[in-house]
């Protein structure tokens, strides 16, 4: 019977953490990805961090990530073809800060006692989220420091073809 509590009371936290990362996500404008190019695939690895918090690895494919500096931010594709732009943060559905590369560190300071998400989203570098169909491209996951493995949930609105790991 305690395992039936359980689960129902995960599952009810795990929708008001979609609902309310989700609100956020959908507070930027959207942008279609063009027929024929790539649709871009995104998976988040977490690794307690031994000193802090969390660490994040953001795997990716059919996407190049990066500044606005770096490119010409105009430019929805690069020259391979594939979407480019950056990342939006959301730690328990507050913006935290863009990411350019694929590795962010999520310091405690960010997280409460027992579940967090945290959840990662591509946008263009005019701040659109990309969307295939009526879906932002996305990828969360859900954690509990207290818990060993941490991740009870993770979910990805486009997720990578095979797995691979990062450390």
């Amino acid at each position: 019977m305690n395992i039936f509590k359980y689960c129902g009371c995960l599952i009810l936290l795990f929708s008001i953490f979609s609902v309310t990362a989700n609100t956020e996500i959908h507070q930027h404008k959207t942008k279609a990805i063009g027929k024929g190019t790539p649709i871009p695939k995104i998976e988040l690895l977490i690794f307690r961090d031994p000193m802090d918090g969390v660490n994040i690895h953001v795997n990716i494919e059919n996407y190049a990530l990066g500044a606005p500096d770096m490119v010409e931010a105009k430019q929805d594709l690069t020259a391979q073809g594939i979407l480019q732009g950056h990342a939006h943060v959301f730690v328990n559905a507050q913006k935290r800060r863009r990411l350019y590369g694929n590795d962010i560190h999520i310091p405690k300071e960010w997280l409460k006692a027992g579940v967090n998400q945290v959840a990662i989203s591509l946008n263009s570098h005019q701040h659109e989220n990309w969307v295939s169909g009526d879906h932002n491209i996305v990828s969360s996951v859900f954690f509990d420091l207290s818990k060993e493995p941490i991740i009870l949930h993770k979910f990805t609105s486009q997720p990578l073809e095979r797995n691979h790991q990062h450390h």
